[in-house]
C-alpha cells in the first residue's frame, strides 16, 4: 500500500496537515467453486511410413477409434471432442539402446501426428472414461523397437477446471471483493487522516490468478486409475486504485 507523493513517507505517523495528494491502495479479493469440467488430451503419432498418405491413414484409424469411444460419454452441447489438424514431417527416428547409445529405427521416413481433446462436464464420468481410454491405449502407449511402420499414443495428465461461464462469474466476484477491500482500506485511512475532497482518481486493470486446492477426493478403489481431483478452484483478483484529495488535517497509525 502506498500513500501518494506528499503522504508517502508519513502516512502512518502524526502530522499537522498537508495539501493535495494521492493515495494508492491495493485491494485483494477471491471467489471459489468446485471444478465443473475435466479435459483429457491424447496425441496420436504415426512414424516410419514411406508416404504421407500411409502415415495419415494409419493415424486416422486410431484417432477415429478414440473419438468413437469418447462419444459415448458426451451428455450435452457443452461436452466437446476436438481434434487439431496435426502435421507431418520427414525424419529419421532413433531408439535408445541398452548401453545408452541410440540406434536408428528408420531413416527419412514420414511421421504424422494428431491431438485429440475430450472435455466433459460430469465429473462422475471421469473414472470410467479414463479407465476405458487407458485399457484401449495400453498396447499403443510406447514405441515398438522392432517395428518400423507403427503408431503410438501419448496420454497427457487430465486437467480439471471450470467452464467459461463459471470462470466469468468467479472473476466478477473476485474483482468486486477486491474493490470492496480497497474501499474499506481507504475508509480506514479517511477516518484517521480526515481527507477533504477525496475522490477516486484512477484504477489499474485487475490482475487475476487461478489456483487449485487438492484434498479429500482421492481414488477410492485400489484398482482404479483415478487421480486426486481438486476440491476447490479459487480465482483471486489484485486491483490497484488511486484516490486524490485536496487536503488532509492529520494522519496517524
Amino acid at each position: 500500500m502506498k500513500l501518494g507523493y506528499i503522504l508517502l513517507a508519513t502516512c502512518f505517523y502524526c502530522f499537522q496537515s498537508v495539501e493535495a495528494g494521492t493515495i494508492q491502495i491495493t485491494g485483494v479479493g477471491e471467489s471459489s467453486a468446485p471444478p465443473d469440467q475435466f479435459t483429457i488430451q491424447m496425441t496420436v503419432n504415426s512414424i516410419c511410413y514411406p508416404s504421407t498418405l500411409q502415415a495419415k491413414n494409419a493415424n486416422a484409424l486410431i484417432a477415429n477409434q478414440i473419438v468413437e469411444l469418447s462419444k459415448r460419454f458426451v451428455r450435452n452441447e457443452s461436452d466437446k471432442i476436438t481434434t487439431n489438424p496435426g502435421g507431418f514431417i520427414r525424419e529419421t527416428e532413433y531408439l535408445p539402446n541398452e548401453n545408452g547409445r541410440t540406434k536408428i529405427l528408420c531413416e527419412r521416413k514420414w511421421k504424422t501426428w494428431n491431438t485429440i481433446s475430450i472435455t466433459l462436464h460430469e465429473l462422475s464420468q471421469f473414472p470410467e472414461i479414463q479407465d476405458e481410454l487407458v485399457n484401449f491405449l495400453t498396447p499403443l502407449e510406447a514405441l515398438q523397437p522392432n517395428i518400423q511402420e507403427q503408431s503410438f499414443v501419448q496420454l497427457s495428465s487430465p486437467h480439471f477446471g471450470i467452464s467459461d461461464p463459471k470462470q466469468h462469474q468467479l472473476r466478477n466476484e473476485a474483482q468486486h471483493a477486491a474493490l470492496n477491500d480497497a474501499k474499506a482500506q481507504f475508509e480506514n485511512f479517511d477516518a484517521n487522516c480526515h481527507f477533504q475532497g477525496a475522490k477516486l482518481n484512477s484504477l489499474s486493470s485487475p490482475a487475476f490468478n487461478t489456483t487449485l486446492r487438492y484434498g479429500a477426493k482421492m481414488a477410492t478403489e485400489a484398482d482404479s486409475s483415478t487421480p486426486t481431483i481438486p476440491d476447490i478452484i479459487t480465482v483471486s483478483a489484485v486491483w490497484n486504485l488511486i484516490w486524490e484529495f485536496n487536503s488532509a488535517s492529520g494522519c496517524y497509525r
